[in-house]
């Protein structure tokens, strides 16, 4: 008779104690996709601000393949102010503050896309001010020119 009690103490602690476990796993599933999410966003709009203040090709479908496989769940933006001036007039301004976006919108699918379960909606944006004196930019270009003819100058007299 104890036997039999204890089996059925048993099953009903499996039936109260599975559906707890099971919404434990799902909320540490979707809270470190959504953490590995917002690392990827982030390096995906650190790369395209600086690949935009040096003025380099595009290359927002490859960023947003590295965030998700999904393209049309990713969008990479950028946009550059006014060009910031270091030196005095006669050297020409350089790249100034670039600012990138990455939006990423996801839906759980990867685990049967619950109606319960928002999808995620993760922002990413970088401000940066690009060093582009020793590269292969237009900026960077005209800087080197202008601090070569300074120093030929500088040389004559």
């Amino acid at each position: 008779m104890t036997n039999r009690r204890e089996r059925g103490q048993s099953l009903v602690e499996l039936v109260l104690v599975l559906p707890i476990l099971l919404i434990l796993l799902l909320g540490a599933y979707a809270s470190s996709r959504t953490a590995i999410l917002k690392s990827r966003a982030e390096s995906a709009s650190f790369a395209e601000a600086l690949r935009a203040a040096r003025n380099l090709p595009g290359i927002e479908q490859e960023l947003s393949r590295s965030v998700i496989a999904e393209e049309r769940e990713v969008a990479i933006q950028s946009r550059g102010e006014e060009k910031t001036r270091m030196l005095p007039a006669p050297f020409p301004s350089i790249a100034g503050k670039t600012t990138a976006t990455a939006d990423v919108r996801h839906r759980w699918r990867e685990i049967g896309n619950p109606r319960w379960l928002p999808p995620a909606h993760i922002l990413r944006e970088t401000e940066l001010h690009a060093d582009c004196w020793g590269k292969e930019t237009s900026s960077g270009k005209s800087v080197k020119r202008w601090i070569r003819g300074f120093v030929v100058l500088g040389a004559i007299r």
